[in-house]
């Protein structure tokens, strides 16, 4: 997931509506984003990271701590 996805709007819904439309257990889908999505707005990158989780769907980080 791009910042500018994860900031531009929609993101959860979006992937909210695919889930339902395609039937796949969220739990299946891992989205990856870096910790520079994090830095760009960490409150709504939180929130948006919350709705995801909240929806199931599992959350990785891509080259945490490599600088």
């Amino acid at each position: 997931v791009s910042a500018m996805q994860l900031h531009g709007g929609n993101l959860s819904e979006l992937v909210g509506a695919v889930l339902k439309e395609t039937g796949l257990d969220p739990s299946r889908l891992e989205l990856e984003i870096t910790e520079t999505c994090l830095i760009k707005d960490i409150g709504r990158a939180l929130a948006v990271l919350r709705q995801l989780k909240s929806l199931g769907v599992q959350i990785a980080m891509d080259d945490f701590g490599t600088g």
